[in-house]
């Protein structure tokens, strides 16, 4: 029987961007650590997303260089100027707030990141990392291409290239 947790995973998942419907039990394990951060595992065990963010964050400069380097025609410093500034913690939040994934309603976090009613409290930093975490699931459970739109349609959809 699955958790309350698992079974809002599920929820999560179902929605855009994503659009996954029955999930496989591993790769709903890897969504589910991708959506819990270190404080949540300090005061209760499992494992959080570092890993999962580690791969992730590569995934992602891997897509953003791709599509800067074979759609424009700029010079290496302009490039490396375009892929900064998509792949900064303030841009993935900005563009995972504006996507309307809802991230912060569903991360399992620690006592020291919940409000005064118990509701998640969640930084800039958290909220970038767990999408990190969440497009190496992506990756692992769907492959590249699918990590691809996922990066098209939050990181560089409506980007404005030079």
């Amino acid at each position: 029987m699955e958790s309350d947790f698992e079974m809002g995973v599920r929820q999560f998942l179902a929605r855009p961007p994503f659009g996954y419907r029955n999930v496989p039990p591993e790769s709903l394990s890897l969504f589910c650590t991708a959506l819990t951060h270190d404080s949540y595992t300090n005061e209760h065990g499992g494992t959080p997303y570092e890993r999962l963010e580690f791969l992730g964050d590569a995934i992602l400069e891997f897509i953003v260089c791709e599509e800067v380097f074979l759609n424009t025609d700029l010079a290496e410093g302009a490039m490396t100027d375009f892929k900064q500034d998509k792949v900064a913690n303030h841009r993935i939040s900005e563009r995972v707030i504006a996507h309307g994934i809802g991230i912060d309603a569903i991360m399992r976090v620690g006592g020291g990141h919940l409000d005064d009613r118990g509701a998640p409290v969640i930084e800039e930093n958290m909220r970038s990392d767990s999408f990190e975490a969440i497009l190496a699931a992506v990756y692992l459970s769907y492959g590249m291409d699918e990590a691809r739109r996922i990066v098209g349609e939050v990181i560089l959809l409506d980007h404005a290239v030079e």
